[in-house]
């Protein structure tokens, strides 16, 4: 017999400092991002009601937002702790097929986006900057057989995860699954986003002088 008060009542009758403090986000952005991963909702059967769309988009966020334990997670919001799994895996694959094409922009850049990124660079003091790139480790439990290649410089295994966002933050590219034993440097040397770097033609005819010198299109 699982209860929970948490969703029903306390982010209901809360105000919206504490919804943002929980979510990561406002109520108007919560329910704009419900009204995206409709697919996400389930119908009832005769055995028991489903999950409300929202129930299940507020588990995700929190689960990813607060880095908390699925066993903190179930218990918070009164629903089995392998729900929480399923329904963290669900939100995130949604999530991506519903809007990954809108929100991610494409390689490589048009001309009107590779305008906008460099402009909003140079606003911030960095001219001629398409991106900033970094990576992160994500923690994952390998096949013995393969765990020596995941096994990586903290200490323990992972995949990578490197990225570039433009001026916004906002993604440019992402390249995700390198084992952890690789570095930056070796998944950037493999990756789709060295190949437009250096051969794009647009990127490449988008120089500026910058104190004598030809400056290319870069990222940092």
């Amino acid at each position: 017999n699982r209860q929970s008060s948490f969703w029903e009542v306390n982010c209901n009758c809360n105000d919206d400092h504490f919804f943002k403090t929980h979510f990561r986000m406002n109520r108007t952005s919560f329910e704009t991002l419900c009204g995206f991963l409709k697919n996400l909702h389930k119908a009832d059967t005769n055995w028991r009601n489903a999950i409300p769309l929202q129930k299940r988009v507020a588990i995700a966020l929190f689960t990813l937002g607060s880095s908390g334990e699925y066993r903190v997670v179930f218990e918070l919001f009164g629903v089995g702790i392998s729900t929480v799994c399923t329904i963290l895996w669900e939100f995130c694959e949604e999530v991506w097929q519903a809007l990954s094409a809108q929100y991610i922009k494409k390689l490589p850049p048009t001309p009107q986006t590779l305008k906008d990124c460099v402009d909003g660079f140079d606003r911030l003091g960095f001219p001629q900057c398409l991106g900033a790139i970094d990576g992160c480790h994500i923690e994952v439990r390998p096949n013995p057989a393969d765990a020596t290649d995941y096994h990586n410089y903290k200490g323990w295994y992972s995949i990578v995860l490197l990225a570039v966002v433009d001026y916004r933050y906002r993604f440019l590219y992402v390249n995700i699954g390198a084992p952890g034993r690789c570095n930056d440097p070796q998944i950037y040397n493999a990756s789709l986003m060295k190949r437009v770097m250096e051969e794009n033609e647009l990127l490449k005819g988008s120089k500026k002088e910058i104190g004598r010198v030809q400056m290319p299109v870069c990222i940092i």
